[in-house]
């Protein structure tokens, strides 16, 4: 079905924040999402970037590539079924790197991880019905809720194009993280 491939780098985090986080040019896009404002991991409400990463002075991050067999691509024929094979591909990636990165967290005292993609640890987030999070100690805030160019980080500093398909699936998806450490 799929194949992995994993790829990181580390760099300063003041290096990081100059360099790849941009919120005021993804604002707009973010308010578009339907995510924003019903999930608790998505603005409004997402602390400043250099606000919530100045105890931080190394960020490590970790790219997983997803490269889908031709099989698979081949079989995602309709919207639904390539959701189906998405999921139980790139999202059981995605669900097992935040939970190695939270484990590691456990590990390093004072680290903190930024996820792959918006939080699913909820199937219906808590905020949508005018709660707190339910989880708060596994949601972690992805690199779109603080605006950063996850294009140019990936292919710069991991050498990872991102790819998107119109229909389907790409060759490839990619998770990326980052775990922070004092």
């Amino acid at each position: 079905m799929y194949t992995t491939q994993v790829k990181t780098a580390a760099l300063p985090v003041a290096r990081w924040l100059d360099a790849y986080c941009r919120p005021e040019r993804f604002r707009d896009a973010c308010q578009a999402c339907p995510d924003y404002g019903k999930v608790w991991s998505c603005p409004p409400g997402v602390p400043d970037a250099r606000t919530a990463f100045a105890p931080f002075r190394t960020v490590c991050l970790v790219g997983v590539r997803v490269d889908y067999a031709p099989e698979t691509i081949a079989g995602a024929v309709t919207p639904e079924r390539t959701e189906e094979l998405r999921q139980a591909s790139y999202g059981v990636v995605k669900k097992q790197l935040l939970s190695t990165l939270l484990e590691l967290e456990k590990a390093v005292p004072g680290s903190w991880t930024v996820a792959a993609g918006r939080c699913e640890q909820c199937e219906t987030c808590a905020r949508r019905e005018g709660r707190p999070c339910r989880k708060r100690s596994r949601m972690r805030y992805s690199f779109s809720a603080f605006g950063f160019d996850l294009g140019e980080l990936a292919r710069k500093e991991l050498g990872l194009e991102l790819l998107w398909a119109e229909r389907g699936l790409p060759a490839y998806n990619a998770a990326i993280a980052a775990f922070l450490t004092p």
